[in-house]
């Protein structure tokens, strides 16, 4: 289903997946966003089928201390889906919007993008793996000046 939605006098046309899936795929401007509606405030949720809506399985991955204490950024799967290129390793030295992974879901190919400038601590993922919404893939640390 395609909307336009109007934020700031800007119009954008937003395609919207399934309604009854988890999370909710939205498409704007090319880009995937995954969308829990359950947790967004202020959004009433409608109970269109008899069952529940399917519980995230909980996921353990290995984050480094310093991942968890703020020295690094965690760059987090938007979307669950299967691991089809990891582009970097670690000591890599990205740009931002330089490509870390791609993600297929839905049969679409979904690139995972750097948004910040620095050293790829850690790589999460392999090729073949399958990620839940939310999931760490890369950390990143800011490069020594």
């Amino acid at each position: 289903m395609n909307v336009r939605v109007q934020i700031d006098g800007k119009t954008y046309i937003v395609e919207i997946g399934d309604l009854n899936s988890r999370p909710i795929q939205a498409i704007v401007d090319g880009q995937i966003f995954a969308v829990w509606p359950e947790e967004v405030e202020g959004v009433a949720v409608a109970a269109s089928t008899t069952h529940a809506a399917p519980k995230r399985a909980p996921t353990t991955p290995s984050v480094s201390a310093a991942a968890l204490s703020g020295q690094t950024n965690v760059v987090t799967a938007p979307l669950p889906g299967d691991v089809v290129v990891v582009a970097v390793k670690p000591g890599d030295v990205v740009e931002v919007g330089q490509l870390l992974c791609t993600l297929e879901s839905m049969k679409m190919n979904n690139p995972i993008r750097s948004t910040q400038a620095g050293v790829v601590e850690q790589v999460l993922i392999a090729v073949g793996d399958h990620v839940n919404h939310g999931q760490p893939l890369v950390t990143l640390r800011q490069a020594d000046h």
